[in-house]
């Protein structure tokens, strides 16, 4: 009777094991948060050439993020005139923003992690832990400054290995806590 008391400790633990990975295969996504910013005119010939701008804060992504799997999803309105680009967070000390939020570097002395001038309206990102800033410019013959609307969407899930270790954590707590609570060891024995 004590061990099958005991059986639900380890029963329930893989219980909640199995719970939290069927949550993260739906998984968790936010609202689309959209944001005007200025679009910023660009009268060289190409897109590298182009003055920048860029956000006043990074955006700071936890070391605890390497067990999630983040999807960041970046559309914009004015996709034909201007891009959007992530780059490092150190950019920030080499091409520091004005109050205007405007830099003195132009798209090419930038490494983009995601997006950058070959973009036209969207692009996918998969954030990993670290610092990061988002940097616009205009496309060229882009002349006119603008207002450009941002929609952003993100998406959460655990991540991939995270995932089968709590499935195989799960299942074997669950599987030892229905053991412990009606044994199936007599079904086995040998009978003479």
């Amino acid at each position: 009777m004590m061990v099958r008391i005991f059986s639900i400790l380890p029963f329930a633990v893989g219980c909640i094991c199995i719970l939290l990975l069927l949550f993260s295969l739906i998984g968790f996504a936010s609202g689309n948060m959209e944001e005007e910013i200025p679009a910023i005119p660009c009268i060289g010939l190409e897109d590298a050439d182009c003055m920048t701008g860029m956000s006043d804060a990074d955006l700071e992504v936890p070391t605890a993020f390497f067990m999630l799997d983040v999807e960041l999803d970046i559309t914009w309105e004015k996709g034909e005139e201007a891009w959007i680009g992530i780059v490092d967070a150190s950019y920030a000390d080499t091409c520091p923003p004005d109050d205007n939020g405007l830099t003195n570097c132009t798209a090419s002395q930038y490494e983009f992690v995601a997006g950058g001038p070959g973009t036209s309206g969207e692009f996918n990102h998969k954030l990993n832990p670290g610092d990061l800033r988002f940097v616009t410019g205009g496309h060229a013959g882009a002349a006119t400054i603008d207002a450009n609307l941002i929609s952003t969407e993100w998406s959460v899930s655990l991540a991939f290995w995270y995932e089968v270790l709590l499935a195989i954590t799960g299942v074997l707590l669950f599987l030892s806590g229905m053991h412990m609570a009606f044994p199936v060891q007599p079904l086995f024995r040998r009978r003479n």
